[in-house]
């Protein structure tokens, strides 16, 4: 299936990406929703296998190249250029968050270790 890059590589890659999501969006849902947060990750959840397995159906039908094919194939070209916009905002900004929020939980470690 992907012959440039490895699973294992490949399986680095995914489970980066979701283990940083995992540990900020917890403590930023309880901070603005409260307690019932648990609930609406829990319905993110719900939504997210849902939309996962219609795009596992989309790759079993073999139709090659990306985001913007599959979308442009199943729900026309303009429903393509907004899932690829999505796309390329989640990939602008997921860095640069992740960043920030690795940086404000070191420098919390560092300041109830040192301090």
């Amino acid at each position: 299936m992907l012959t440039f890059i490895s699973w294992w590589r490949a399986a680095a890659i995914v489970l980066n990406d979701l283990g940083s999501s995992a540990f900020y969006a917890g403590a930023t849902a309880e901070q603005a929703i409260g307690k019932a947060a648990p609930w609406f990750i829990l319905g993110v959840m719900l939504f997210s296998f849902a939309v996962r397995a219609v795009y596992v159906e989309s790759c079993s039908m073999f139709v090659r190249g990306g985001v913007y094919r599959i979308v442009k194939e199943a729900l026309g070209g303009t429903l393509a250029k907004v899932g690829v916009a999505a796309l390329m905002f989640d990939y602008i900004l997921t860095g640069p968050i992740s960043g920030v929020s690795a940086g404000q939980y070191i420098s919390g470690l560092l300041n109830e270790t040192f301090l």
